[in-house]
């Protein structure tokens, strides 16, 4: 009875301590208004590849936690990057068999790794591949963007304002690579 005691407190002791936490990531799109895209219909599809939602997990003794998103990051991307063929002056579509002009976006990865010693310290790193394919030429280029902050304040946990501008810069360097506006275009 003991034994079952004891299990029972540690069990209750180890999931009181764990904590999930929910971020809102809305990146900004770091563009500006063109007329690039002349009216161009561009098919668009965005996948989410990774394993898992979990953007970071911690674990240090019986202090644990996870930090997802609140919403599904497809729709987040699907969004943001239908804002962002308008704003360059393409026609955005969902999914459409057979197209001239298509977008595939993937997003690999996401994630955060905290440390923490008097103060916390952050390091967020995210991935993208974006593939066009245009009349049978393909391109395809992976985009990647880091950022970190030292010495913050624990008050700031989860700090989403990190997530949300390296996501904002992930998207920057995607609709200002030329080889692949040159492949959307043609």
């Amino acid at each position: 009875m003991l034994i079952k005691s004891t299990l029972l407190f540690i069990l209750l002791l180890s999931t009181g301590c764990t904590k999930h936490h929910q971020v809102s990531l809305n990146p900004s799109l770091p563009i500006h208004d063109s007329k690039i895209g002349n009216n161009i219909p561009i098919s668009f599809n965005v996948e989410d590849t990774r394993q898992s939602n979990i953007i970071a997990k911690w674990h240090k003794g019986i202090r644990k936690f996870s930090i997802s998103a609140q919403n599904d990051l497809k729709d987040i991307f699907s969004a943001k990057i239908q804002h962002g063929l308008k704003k360059l002056g393409f026609i955005p579509k969902g999914r459409t068999r057979n197209p001239n002009h298509s977008l595939k976006v993937d997003i690999l990865n996401i994630k955060s790794k905290y440390t923490v010693k008097s103060r916390m310290n952050v390091k967020v790193k995210t991935n993208l591949r974006a593939t066009c394919i245009n009349k049978g030429r393909k391109y395809s280029n992976l985009y990647s963007a880091k950022k970190s902050r030292i010495g913050i304040t624990p008050a700031t946990f989860p700090n989403e304002n990190l997530l949300n501008a390296s996501l904002s810069e992930l998207l920057g360097k995607m609709f200002r690579d030329k080889a692949l506006l040159s492949c959307l275009i043609e």
